[in-house]
């Protein structure tokens, strides 16, 4: 029986205590090539296919991005310090349904964006891998490392990073990682972080939320992560990147003068709470007030 019959969003049954639900086929997902800033991404993912609780757009993808005006700030509630502004390249939304009618069981989505800081700095090189790795760090934190739960003691709403990696495909300088939703769920969010030019990196997130609650254990009891850690992994597998002439020139020249040049081989989870400094890669020590 075709999965859309037996998987569906319609929901006429109660679900059970745990399913392992389907989502998008990705023998037929499409491939998808943008060039950023002279260097070509590409990566295949399946028809945009969102959750049944208010529909959430996808954004459409143009063929070609300069880069050379610069990006829109980040919404100071995302980001308080405003010291990375970025450029919304891509978004797709997919559903997981339980089977026989139990309904919608969770969603993931995949957001492309590039960022670059808001206060350009000639000095600093995206395409060396420890700069790449100073900036995701740092990036991360921007957006999360100010979000406590309970300001009495400390309680931080997200962790980063988990998992930390590289993608093991992409030849240039490369970090991939987790962070996880820590109070009222446990919404996991992969990244990966790729250089593009001197000063732009590539930010793929995959935002994961199964219908569940509680903590990572008791969700993944009730809804079986692995069917959308697959879809995750086809798409970050299916990842190439072609640096420009200029970002490659870079490239060899860091190989030549520093041949064990790297992303470190293990990140451990950030000291948070904790601010960023205006110029997106000093971590500070956290200050309640420094942009309030």
């Amino acid at each position: 029986m075709r999965n859309f019959i037996k998987y569906s969003k319609l929901k006429l049954r109660d679900r059970p205590e745990s399913c392992s639900p389907v989502g998008p086929g990705f023998a037929s997902a499409g491939t998808h090539a943008v060039t950023l800033a002279g260097t070509q991404v590409s990566f295949k993912a399946p028809r945009h296919d969102p959750s049944p609780f208010g529909e959430t757009p996808q954004i459409r993808m143009w063929r070609d991005y300069s880069l050379a005006s610069g990006g829109k700030a980040i919404n100071w509630n995302v980001q308080p310090s405003q010291s990375w502004q970025h450029t919304e390249i891509f978004f797709r939304e997919w559903s997981f349904c339980g089977p026989w009618f139990t309904g919608y069981m969770g969603r993931t989505s995949c957001y492309l964006e590039v960022i670059e800081l808001t206060e350009p700095n000639s000095q600093v090189n995206f395409i060396h891998p420890q700069a790449l790795e100073t900036a995701a760090l740092s990036y991360l934190t921007a957006n999360y490392g100010r979000e406590v739960v309970g300001k009495d003691n400390g309680e931080m709403n997200y962790i980063g990073p988990l998992n930390w990696s590289i993608v093991d495909q992409v030849e240039s300088p490369t970090v991939q990682f987790d962070s996880e939703n820590t109070f009222g769920s446990a919404d996991l969010e992969h990244h990966i972080f790729i250089p593009v030019s001197r000063s732009h990196i590539a930010h793929f997130s995959f935002y994961t939320v199964q219908s569940a609650s509680g903590t990572r254990e008791q969700v993944d009891k009730q809804v079986d992560p692995a069917p959308f850690k697959e879809l995750v992994d086809n798409i970050v597998g299916s990842i190439c990147v072609t640096l420009s002439p200029e970002a490659q020139a870079d490239w060899d020249e860091i190989k030549k003068n520093n041949p064990d040049a790297r992303v470190s081989e293990t990140c451990a989870p950030l000291k948070w709470p904790a601010d960023v400094d205006k110029d997106g890669l000093t971590i500070l020590e956290y200050d309640p007030k420094r942009y309030a």
